[in-house]
C-alpha cells in the first residue's frame, strides 16, 4: 500500500461503515439523473498515462498551474466546494469503475469559468484490511499525478485548477475519475472497489451534499470530539465551546441543518 509520510503521525480510529451515507448519495444522483451522465468503464491506467501523462505509481513531477495558464477553476473559494470519501463494507453498494457527472464536463465549459464543485468517492473496503482514513484523504488530491490538474486543498473542499495544456490534451472529468479509481484500488490493498461522483451543476446541488460530507468526516474520525447518535444527531464531548477547536465544524453543521429544515418547511 502506498503510504504518505504523515500517515503514522495522523492515524486515527478505524473507518466506520458508511453504507447509509452511500445510499443517500445514490438518492442524490438519482434525483438529478436528467442532467447527469454516467460511464461504467473507466480508462485503463496505461491509457491515462499515454494520453495525459498520468503517474500510475508515485506522485509524478511537481507541477504548478499559474493563473495565466488556467482553463477553468472548479470549486474556487468564491463558489461552493465539497469533497468527501464514503467507505462501506458492503461491496454490493459500489459499482466499480463507475464515474457519474451531474452538470457540464470540462469540454463544454468556457475558458475562465468557475463552477461550484463536489467530488464524492465511494469505496468498498475490506473490514479486515482497513486503510487509514488520513491516507485515503491525501490520495484524493492526485498530488502531481495528473498533469494539467492541480488541486489546492482546504479541509472538506477542493479547489481545482485545470490548465490550458490539460484541456488541449482532452482532459475531462471522466479521465479524472478514472485516475482516482486507479489511485485508490492500486494504492490501497483494502480498497476493493471504487466509484466517483462529480457535481458541476449548481451551488445548491453541491450544498445538498453537505450533510453527508459532515457525517462522513465524523465517522472517519476527523473530528475527535464529535460523534453521531443513534438518531443521526451530532453529539459533542466538549463542555466549553469557546475554547474548542471543533467549534467551526459544529457551527458549519448547525448552518447546514438549519438550512435543510427551512427547505423542508417550504416544501410542505
Amino acid at each position: 500500500m502506498e503510504r504518505d509520510d504523515h500517515e503514522a503521525a495522523h492515524s486515527g480510529p478505524p473507518l466506520a461503515d458508511m453504507a447509509p451515507l452511500v445510499r443517500r448519495a445514490r438518492e442524490f444522483a438519482a434525483a438529478r439523473q436528467a442532467r447527469s451522465v454516467t460511464r461504467d468503464e473507466p480508462l485503463a491506467p496505461a491509457e491515462l498515462t499515454r494520453r495525459f501523462g498520468f503517474a500510475a505509481t508515485g506522485r509524478g513531477k511537481p507541477e504548478v498551474v499559474l493563473s495565466e495558464d488556467v482553463f477553468v477553476e472548479l470549486g474556487h473559494p468564491s463558489e461552493a466546494s465539497l469533497s468527501t470519501i464514503l467507505a462501506t463494507f458492503d461491496p454490493g453498494l459500489v459499482q466499480h469503475g463507475r464515474v457519474t457527472l451531474v452538470g457540464p464536463d470540462l469540454p463544454s465549459m468556457p475558458r475562465g469559468q468557475r463552477p461550484s464543485f463536489a467530488q464524492v468517492l465511494i469505496l468498498a473496503v475490506d473490514h479486515n484490511d482497513l486503510p487509514d482514513p488520513f491516507s485515503l484523504e491525501n490520495a484524493q488530491y492526485l498530488m502531481h499525478r495528473l498533469p494539467g490538474y492541480m488541486v489546492r486543498s482546504v479541509p472538506g473542499r477542493l479547489w481545482v485548477r485545470v490548465s490550458d495544456k490539460g484541456r488541449a490534451a482532452g482532459l475531462d472529468l471522466f479521465a479524472v475519475g478514472s485516475a482516482l479509481i486507479s489511485a485508490f484500488t492500486s494504492g490501497f490493498s483494502g480498497v476493493k472497489k471504487a466509484e466517483v461522483l462529480f457535481v458541476t451543476s449548481f451551488r445548491d446541488d453541491v450544498e445538498a451534499l453537505s450533510e453527508i460530507a459532515v457525517e462522513a468526516a465524523i465517522l472517519s474520525g476527523k473530528h475527535k470530539k464529535l460523534t453521531l447518535g443513534l438518531d443521526g444527531s451530532v453529539e459533542c464531548t466538549e463542555l466549553n465551546c469557546d475554547s474548542c477547536e471543533e467549534k467551526p465544524v459544529c457551527d458549519s453543521l448547525r448552518d447546514v441543518v438549519v438550512k435543510r429544515r427551512e427547505e423542508r418547511r417550504k416544501k410542505k
